[in-house]
């Protein structure tokens, strides 16, 4: 039905790459197996699934719809009121936060509001913000989520600041591919806490990209590093540590 939603659009970051490297049954048992578990809790908030949960089970939140496109799912909000609004974001927060962690997929995102016509039952998305956040997720150098123009307005004013911990949001001038960052809001995946001691590394042998990375794939490497400097810059855990 055609109504203004929230839109998020996801993409696992190196999924191509994945795919190509890896056996197929590895492949949907373990990563995307990791990352349906993963998606399960950022969206219902319970204790996180021994086991990778059915389909059934991530349509079922009252406020958000869910659909999975092989490396891509879409989140959309199923109300326009703000608490739909507000829990939408905090997903996508978890579900990077969970990436960045330690799981085997990362993903980056782009969130968007407006006019659009969605019919799970008929397996029909079609909309605006679902093309503008398509857009602006594949634009961003980093794993990270940030917002468009339409869905700061959306967002109430007091929730832009960044000082509420119910809104998973931030300032930040999110990095672009070949072009200049743009100043709007991020979603702050940071409000997740982790153990003191984890760090945010390139490898476990490296704390950043070392200079034979920078050479063959600088374009992994800018991610890596806008990503790691929009942790440190906001992450609670680790400026006390």
């Amino acid at each position: 039905m055609r109504q203004k939603y929230f839109i998020a659009v996801c993409d696992i970051l190196g999924f191509s790459a994945l795919v190509q490297s890896t056996p197929l049954d590895r492949l949907v048992d373990g990563h995307l197996g990791w990352f349906r578990r993963s998606l399960h809790h950022s969206l219902h908030k319970t204790s996180f699934p021994d086991t990778p949960p059915p389909a059934s089970a991530l349509e079922s939140h009252a406020l958000l719809g869910v659909a999975w496109f092989s490396d891509t799912v879409l989140l959309y909000s199923r109300d326009d009121s703000d608490e739909a609004v507000r829990e939408l974001i905090a997903t996508v927060g978890w579900l990077i936060f969970e990436g960045q962690l330690g799981g085997t997929t990362r993903i980056r995102a782009g969130l968007a509001y407006g006019d659009a016509h969605i019919d799970p039952a008929g397996s029909i998305y079609v909309g605006k913000p679902i093309v503008e956040a398509h857009q602006l997720e594949t634009a961003q150098q980093w794993s990270g989520a940030a917002l468009t123009p339409e869905a700061v307005e959306r967002v109430p004013e007091e929730a832009r600041t960044g000082k509420y911990a119910d809104w998973w949001l931030v300032p930040w001038d999110v990095p672009l591919k070949n072009s200049e960052p743009i100043a709007t809001l991020a979603v702050n995946w940071n409000l997740g806490l982790h153990h003191p001691e984890w760090r945010l590394k390139w490898s476990k042998d490296f704390d950043d990209p070392p200079a034979e990375a920078w050479a063959s794939d600088r374009g992994i490497c800018e991610k890596f590093a806008n990503t790691k400097r929009f942790h440190e810059s906001h992450c609670r855990t680790c400026r006390s540590t």
